[in-house]
């Protein structure tokens, strides 16, 4: 179950965190996987450098207020996407 999630449908709790692997042949890789890996490469490139140039300084700053932050460059490393199930309605959402 996820945390404190509900169906944005119907309203209901019972929702379930879906898996969102997806998995590339030998031919996608062989076609279109040069192009990725160097996607991958400049996603990491521009994640690193609003690591250093922003999230640093900010966490800094917001420690000497005695306040949390949020990283910025969370987002550009994991690149994760949520969906969740609803058991109810059956309707998928992203959270």
């Amino acid at each position: 179950m996820g945390l404190n999630r509900k169906c944005p449908k119907c309203g209901s709790e019972k929702v379930q965190l879906s898996d969102t692997t997806k998995k590339h042949g030998c031919l996608w890789f062989i076609l279109l996987g040069w192009i990725y890996i160097l996607w991958m490469f400049f996603k990491w490139m521009i994640g690193f450098m609003v690591l250093i140039c922003l999230d640093w300084w900010m966490a800094i700053i917001k420690k000497s207020q005695n306040k949390g932050y949020v990283w910025k460059s969370k987002r550009w490393f994991s690149g994760k996407t949520q969906y969740y199930y609803c058991h109810d309605c059956g309707h998928n959402f992203k959270a």
